[in-house]
């Protein structure tokens, strides 16, 4: 199980589907989408439950929680067919 590093090319052809959040808040730093993304990959390419994700990763509730939302929102289905990835299923649901 290797991580997932995104090439900069392919990030520059789905980074505009996630926004970035900039409204300052307090409690926990947020996290770059593209870190969540790559998380989101590694789960689905290792075909591993979220509770197995490396620490070097933001953390897995963390990417779970953007995983259902960006789902629900298309997002996750936009970025895979820019990838040409198609629709991958993780096993950690």
């Amino acid at each position: 199980m290797s991580p997932t590093p995104l090439s900069d090319e392919d990030w520059n052809r789905v980074s505009h589907l996630f926004p970035q959040d900039t409204l300052a808040r307090s409690g926990r730093p947020r996290r770059h989408p593209r870190e969540i993304f790559e998380a989101i990959l590694w789960v689905f390419e290792n075909r591993e439950k979220w509770h197995h994700l490396p620490q070097h990763y933001p953390p897995q509730q963390t990417c779970y929680i953007k995983w259902l939302q960006w789902r629900r929102a298309g997002v996750m289905s936009q970025a895979f067919a820019l990838l040409g990835i198609g629709n991958l299923t993780p096993d950690g649901r």
